[in-house]
C-alpha cells in the first residue's frame, strides 16, 4: 500500500462543543449516524469524545448535563503526518471504530478524523487481498436476540458482552439491531425511558434493520470487504441455508490485510 499518510484519507470533522447540552449531542448522533463525536472548546482544541455507548448510558437525571459532563478523556488521535499503516494498528489495538486527527499534538485542534470505514477502503483498493475465506476469521461465538427480546435486555446484553450489534434470530436470522438502531428509535436515556420524557418499552422486531445482510462462510474475505463498503455497515452475520454460523466484522477484515 506504500506509505500513505492520514492527512490523504481523514474527513472532516463533525463535533460538539463541550458546552453543548446532552439533548443537543443526541440529536446529532441520530442525524450523522457516528459511533462517536469529538468534543472541543471555544478554541476547537480536542479535549474528549462522546460514543453512543455514553448517550445511552444517560438517565433521565443527567438529561440537562453537557457535553464535558458526559465525555471521556481517552482518547486516540494522531497527527496528519502519521503513517496510515501504523494508525490502522493503534486502532485496532485500542478497539476503536473513529480516531481523531490534530494539527499538532501541541495545539491539539481538532482538524480530521479517520474511521476503520477509512482504513478498510485504503487497503481494499491498494492492498493484495488476503487469501483466507470467511469461515477461516469469522467469531463463531455470536450473541443473538430475538424479535420479542425487549429493546433494554438486548442493550443490557450488548453492555455484557462488549458489541455494537446483534443478529435477530427467531428459527433463521431475520435481521440486526445496532446501538445505533437504538438511538436513532428514540431510546437514548436507555434504563428508564425515551427522549420524550416518558416511561416505556418496546421489542426488538419494532427497531431492527430488514432484510438482513449476510456472507456465505465460502465466500473470500474481499467479497466481505466489498459489501461492508458498499452498504456502509461494521460486521455480516455469516450465514449457510439460514443458519448462523458466525459473525465477521470490519476489524476482523482489517486485521487480515495488516498481515498481508
Amino acid at each position: 500500500m506504500g506509505n500513505e499518510l492520514i492527512e490523504k484519507v481523514m474527513s472532516r470533522p463533525l463535533s460538539v462543543r463541550d458546552s453543548d447540552l446532552a439533548t443537543k449531542v443526541r440529536s446529532i448522533f441520530r442525524r450523522s449516524g457516528y459511533r462517536s463525536l469529538p468534543v472541543v472548546d471555544r478554541k476547537e482544541r480536542l479535549i474528549g469524545i462522546i460514543t453512543r455507548r455514553d448517550m445511552l448510558n444517560i438517565t433521565s437525571t443527567k438529561s440537562n448535563v453537557t457535553a464535558k459532563g458526559i465525555m471521556s478523556s481517552s482518547i486516540v488521535y494522531f497527527t496528519p503526518d502519521e503513517d496510515l499503516l501504523g494508525a490502522a494498528k493503534k486502532m485496532l489495538r485500542a478497539k476503536v471504530g473513529r480516531a481523531m486527527v490534530v494539527e499538532s499534538r501541541q495545539s491539539m485542534k481538532l482538524v480530521g478524523v479517520v474511521s476503520t470505514h477509512d482504513l478498510l477502503k485504503v487497503l481494499f483498493e491498494k492492498s493484495r487481498s488476503p487469501k483466507k475465506l470467511v469461515k477461516e476469521i469469522m467469531n463463531r461465538n455470536v450473541p443473538t436476540c430475538s424479535p420479542s427480546d425487549l429493546i433494554t435486555k438486548v442493550w443490557r446484553k450488548m453492555e455484557e458482552v462488549s458489541c455494537t450489534g446483534m443478529p435477530v434470530v427467531k428459527k433463521k436470522v431475520i435481521g440486526m439491531i445496532t446501538r445505533g438502531d437504538i438511538i436513532a428509535a428514540g431510546f437514548a436515556r436507555i434504563h428508564r425511558e425515551d427522549e420524550s420524557g416518558k416511561s416505556r418499552t418496546s421489542t426488538v422486531e419494532r427497531v431492527m434493520q430488514t432484510p438482513v445482510i449476510s456472507i456465505a462462510p465460502e465466500a473470500r474475505i474481499e467479497d466481505a470487504a466489498a459489501i461492508m463498503l458498499k452498504k456502509n455497515i461494521g460486521s455480516l452475520p455469516v450465514i449457510e441455508k439460514g443458519r448462523l454460523l458466525g459473525l465477521v466484522d470490519r476489524n476482523d477484515i482489517i486485521k487480515q490485510y495488516l498481515e498481508r
